[in-house]
Order: structure tokens, then sequence, then C-alpha cells
């Protein structure tokens, strides 16, 4: 990916005036001025395309102007029994193994009136058992989706769920099975969610193979959570990776004192370079940002991780192992897939978001710029800019409502899709 670097004070520019442990196979490269902080309280598969790093070459052109990108995104939390069968049948093909996500927990949390309730804390127990296995908060429009194969290792036919609305009140209490029906649960008292902070991080892939769109979503962002972030106590945090051999694998540079901080990690970044080491560092880059100083309480942990090539395959399980630590602790993982994005990248993308809450998203080529964008293998979704997107899933995470894109915003559709469920 080369970054221009007169684009370097576009980005985050915005979000920063509002917010004013390494892997096998490679070397993790800490920043030494980064702080430490203390916590607180029915489509076929695709066969893969070809090493882009070597088959695709940079070229120079007029940029377009900002928020031309355009993508998708899949929410899989809310079409598990889809997901389930890509799953298999893509494990099949790609001959890699999967993610046990069998017997998942599913419930949505709602107020007396049937209001839904996001940010309620709960805990997940096994029936008999004194302590829970795993805790957490309901997420937009109080959705419960926890898979305890993931975060415990162990699974059961119910599961004992236990609601806090208020910090000091009783607790709602329910037993669920575990058969992939979501249970609606109903509150005592209604509940109000506004997050305390936001933690976000990028991690991002700085290889050469990234092409131009990439250089047009970073400079996105900056807008984005701008728009999104206003007014919230917001950390940035950065963690960038390229291939082995490349002159490193995985920088992690924490979470940014300040708006000057974070520009000059970016400029440490130019000129980027790298990628002939194909694979990629997209589990040890991922495992060192879950490994960060995240804060604790009723905020939001963000992870979005931007990349277009697979790690290799004795690094498959280094990605599920951050991602199961990703959902204990409370830490939501968002894909990105850019460029001619790998079968590969789709299959452990789209895992890692559900599995810890978070979504699945891609840049297509509705836009006209750069390269060729591979077509996910979801049965629907809507094309809006990336600016849209990235805006909405942000504003849906901060306000506990999925937002959907306005009508005159989406410039293509895909199947038949509502309120984020494919009904076909």
């Amino acid at each position: 990916m080369i970054i221009p670097k007169r684009l370097i004070c576009v980005l985050f520019a915005g979000a920063c005036v509002a917010a004013c442990a390494p892997g096998g196979g490679g070397v993790v490269e800490p920043i030494i001025e980064a702080p430490v902080i203390a916590q607180e309280s029915a489509v076929p598969i695709t066969a893969p395309r070809p090493n882009s790093s070597v088959a695709r070459a940079p070229q120079r052109r007029s940029l377009p102007p900002s928020g031309v990108l355009t993508a998708g995104d899949i929410d899989d939390g809310l079409n598990l029994s889809a997901l389930m069968r890509y799953q298999t049948r893509a494990a099949r093909h790609l001959k890699w193994q999967r993610m046990n996500l069998s017997k998942p927990v599913l419930a949505q949390l709602v107020g007396p009136t049937g209001t839904p309730a996001p940010g309620v804390r709960f805990t997940l127990r096994h029936p008999g058992a004194t302590d829970p296995f795993h805790d957490g908060y309901s997420g937009v429009d109080g959705m419960i989706t926890a898979f305890p194969a993931v975060v415990d290792a162990r699974r059961s036919d119910r599961i004992e769920l236990r609601a806090f609305p208020s910090d000091d009140g009783p607790a709602t209490q329910a037993t669920l099975r575990t058969n992939g029906r979501r249970t609606t649960v109903a509150l005592d008292t209604d509940h109000a969610w506004q997050p305390q902070f936001v933690d976000l991080v990028f991690v991002v892939d700085t290889t050469g193979s990234m092409t131009d769109e990439i250089e047009w979503l970073i400079s996105d962002l900056g807008a984005i959570v701008k728009a999104t972030a206003k007014g919230v106590d917001l950390r940035l945090g950065l963690v960038t990776y390229k291939s082995r051999g490349d002159v490193y694998t995985v920088r992690d540079y924490g979470f940014a004192k300040n708006r000057s901080q974070f520009q000059r990690w970016l400029q440490r970044e130019l000129p980027t370079s790298g990628g002939g080491g194909y694979p990629e560092a997209m589990a040890q880059s991922l495992e060192t940002a879950v490994a960060l100083p995240w804060r604790r309480g009723r905020g939001e942990r963000l992870i979005i991780q931007i990349g277009d090539e697979p790690p290799h395959r004795d690094q498959v399980g280094v990605y599920y192992t951050a991602v199961q630590n990703a959902a204990v602790k409370g830490v939501q993982v968002f894909g990105l897939a850019a460029s001619g994005a790998e079968a590969k990248v789709e299959f452990l993308m789209r895992q890692g978001a559900v599995a810890t809450g978070g979504r699945y998203m891609f840049l297509t080529d509705d836009s006209g710029v750069g390269n060729a964008h591979a077509e996910p293998t979801v049965s629907c979704y809507r094309v809006t800019s990336l600016t849209n997107l990235m805006t909405r899933v942000l504003r849906s995470e901060l306000t506990g409502r999925r937002i959907e894109a306005a009508p005159n915003a989406v410039k293509r559709s895909v199947g038949s899709y509502a309120g984020g469920v494919c009904r076909s």
C-alpha cells in the first residue's frame, strides 16, 4: 500500500481533535514512545485468486474525490444459518480448519415496553455452575450472540443468562436453549445506553500489494470518525503489518496520547512497500492488537482490520486464538477486505467478526476506482459509499440502534435484504 504523504493531515484529523505478544514466524516491533495506559475499571465458493502481491502492479492515476470508494457488508450474527452453510463449504473447499461456532447463545434483551436494550451487562453460566463462564454487554438492538465453544471450550444444550439493567438492581434471569433460535428476554426496567468511552484500533496491511483504493479508504476514515465520535472519550490505536521477510512483520504503536503522536506514527510508515513475502501477518497483527491495554467497563472496544491477503496456513490457529481472546475481553473485530482479497481472507474475517459481535465489510467495483475487488460469498447486501457504511457501523455501535442506509445512498442491491437479514 502506498500512502501519499499529503494524505497524512487528512487521516483521522477530526477523530484526533475529538479524542484530543508476538506469534510464530515473524517479529513484532514495538514503538518505544507508545504510552503504557492503565486499564479501567446459496452462492458458490470461488477459487482463490492468484498471488496478488505478484500479479498486481500499482498504477498511478488521478485521485477521485473523497467518498467515492464503495463497499458492502454482512452481519453474520443476524444470518447464522447461512453463515454455517458457508463455513462448511468454504472449509472443505479451502482445506482450512474452521472455528467451532456450534450451539450459540442467542438472545435479544428488551425493556418493559419491548424497546431493545443495548449495553446491558450480562453473564452466562452452565446449569448448576457457581461461576459464569462469560460476561459482556448486549450489543446493537440488545442482541446477544455468544459462542460457548469459543469462549469456554464447553458446549451445553441450555445456558443460564443473567442480565443486569442497573449496577445496583436485581438481575433478570432466563434459561436459553442453544438450538440456533433467538430468545427475547424482557427486563423489568428500562435501560439507557451511553458508552463511557470508545477504544478504536486500526490494524492495517501496509505492504505494496495494497492498491490506490486503500489510500482512499484511509483518507476517508478521518471524516468518518469525526462524524461519529464527536464529544466521545475516544482513544485511537494503530497496528501495522507486512509479510515475513519484509523490513518488519508487525509494528505495535499502542494508543496515541494526542494528534501529533498519531501523525508521527503514520509518517513513520511512509513510504509503504513490501509484500513479496506473501502470505502476510494478518493473524499475528490481530493477536498484537487484542493484547493492547483495552479499557474495561461500559464502553466500546473496536478493532477494524484492513487487508487483502491471508496469513500462512500455520498461522490460522494464531488468528483463531486472537479472536477467542478478543471475545473474552469484549473486543469486537470488524474485517474490511480490500482489493482482490482471497477467499481465505473472507473465510477468516467473517468468522472473526461473528465470534466477537462485529461485521464483515468488503470493497466493491461500483466506484470504478482501483483494481478489481473480489465478490463476497454472501446472498444479500447493499452497496453504498465506504464512508457511508463505516459511519453507519460506528454510529450503530455508539447509539445501540442499527442504522440502515437511506434509499438515496444505496448504489446497488444484491438479494433480498431487510434490516441486515437476508430473506432469500
